[in-house]
């Protein structure tokens, strides 16, 4: 075989990959955009190895694999992937049980065997071509000027309009030029949007004793109810009884996400305000301090801590809740000895450190817990509304807790998403409640959005 037909044959699998990865987008002036990755890839490997075949069924390798995660993205949460993805690549492989259940077993085992055979024939029987190191320092050159243009893709738009929707730009650019414009622009946008909603204190009445806030973000958490299955929710229905608002919760994403409707509950902050950086607002835009319930109740005199019984540095948490306000953010360190089920620390075990905390607090004290336990995936639907009831037993013990408190106690509960279940398709609002101690509601249901709920947690603490 030739060098050049050589080339091409290490080429056409790169080549073949990324156009199923755009398929359905425009083949317009903006394709070359769109193929400046594929072109770094291949040549930035071919400087390395001087192996076509090898370059190119790497590079061909990681385009299928990003359109198998894309299809399963689609299909499990009915969007595709966005720029803010690849800042959680790295849990897939600490955390797999939360992501590879979702890629059906034959495409995983298939995929990892066939690109493992081909490595392996690839270094056992691909000759080496004869390249000089001025070619291969031209070659690793052109790389670097391809991502570097990748880095600046504005310049290259010509005044064409960007959506700002992950479906509309990739259509429009392709996938993964819309990777590279989606990130620039937020990331021009960012300071602005930061300083835009800058920490402050919170203002509270001066005659009136501060409450605590119990504020308990509860995965998957929606009433299995509103689906036909069977399940009591007598604790939940207690409170909602007497809440000072309770109903529905419209929140930003079906399934999974839950840093978009967190990120929204704690800061107040829509859609609009975070551009971009919506997709995933923990992957850059929550990392600095921005205005946010914590910080608001830490200025006034409260205890800020988060417990989470899970990885610190899911979501990029361990730096994200510090930038936010918490004081403290408890995470599976803290639940080393607490019981678990299915390897998650079980709801009962963190309202019991909640009730615990509550007990031994001197002032005021903002507690915000996320559960973990129900997270999925589940065997079917009546494993997962199992689960809410467990988090309903959980909730029950926080709010008997609550009711013997000498301070009086705001509880506010909320679902992150609905679980990513064929039976909770077709919206993606859950349940929320606002609870006060000293101050019975009773009202009708309503509906908010995540950045509403954080408004009227406020309104709850100020009483």
């Amino acid at each position: 075989m030739s060098a050049a037909a050589h080339l091409l044959a290490g080429l056409a699998p790169a080549l073949a990959a990324w156009l199923w990865l755009r398929r359905g987008a425009r083949a317009d002036r903006f394709l070359l955009l769109d193929a400046l990755p594929v072109a770094a890839g291949f040549l930035a490997l071919l400087a390395l190895t001087a192996r076509p075949l090898l370059a190119g069924g790497i590079v061909a390798a990681a385009g299928v694999f990003l359109g198998v995660a894309d299809r399963a993205k689609r299909a499990t949460l009915n969007e595709p992937l966005v720029f803010t993805d690849g800042g959680l690549l790295w849990q897939v492989f600490a955390h797999p049980r939360f992501y590879l259940p979702f890629v059906p077993r034959p495409v995983l085992a298939g995929g990892i065997g066939a690109g493992a055979a081909a490595l392996a024939a690839a270094l056992a029987f691909e000759p080496a071509l004869a390249i000089g190191a001025a070619a291969r320092g031209a070659m690793l050159a052109a790389a670097a000027g391809c991502v570097l243009v990748l880095l600046r893709p504005l310049a290259l738009l010509g005044g064409a309009a960007v959506a700002r929707d992950p479906v509309a730009d990739a259509a429009r650019f392709g996938p993964l030029a819309t990777f590279a414009i989606h990130a620039r622009l937020a990331a021009t946008e960012r300071g602005a949007r930061r300083a835009a909603h800058p920490p402050e204190a919170a203002r509270l009445p001066q005659d009136a004793v501060p409450p605590h806030l119990v504020l308990l973000q509860l995965e998957s958490f929606c009433d299995p109810r509103r689906f036909g299955l069977a399940a009591a929710l007598p604790h939940w229905d207690a409170l909602a009884a007497e809440a000072l608002l309770h109903g529905r919760l419209h929140v930003p994403g079906f399934g999974a996400n839950t840093m978009r409707t967190e990120c929204a509950v704690l800061t107040g902050l829509t859609d609009e305000a975070m551009g971009l950086d919506r997709l995933n607002p923990y992957f850059r835009f929550a990392r600095a301090p921005v205005a946010s319930l914590a910080w608001a109740l830490r200025g006034a005199g409260y205890d800020t801590a988060c417990l989470h019984p899970h990885d610190r540095r899911f979501f990029g948490r361990d730096r994200v809740l510090p930038a936010l306000g918490f004081r403290r953010f408890l995470g599976a360190e803290a639940f080393a000895d607490a019981p678990r089920e299915r390897g998650l620390v079980t709801d009962a075990a963190l309202g019991a450190r909640v009730v615990a905390d509550l007990a031994a607090a001197q002032g005021p004290a903002f507690l915000y817990a996320i559960t973990v336990a129900a997270h999925g995936p589940w065997a079917d639907a009546a494993d997962w509304a199992a689960r809410m009831v467990a988090t309903d037993g959980m909730l029950g013990a926080v709010a008997a807790a609550a009711r013997g408190c000498t301070r009086p106690v705001v509880i506010a509960a909320f679902g992150d998403h609905r679980p990513a279940l064929p039976e909770a398709r077709g919206g993606t609002d859950t349940d929320m409640l606002v609870w006060r101690s000293d101050r019975p509601g009773g009202g009708p249901p309503c509906t908010l959005d995540a950045a509403g709920l954080h408004r009227a947690l406020r309104a709850a603490v100020a009483g």
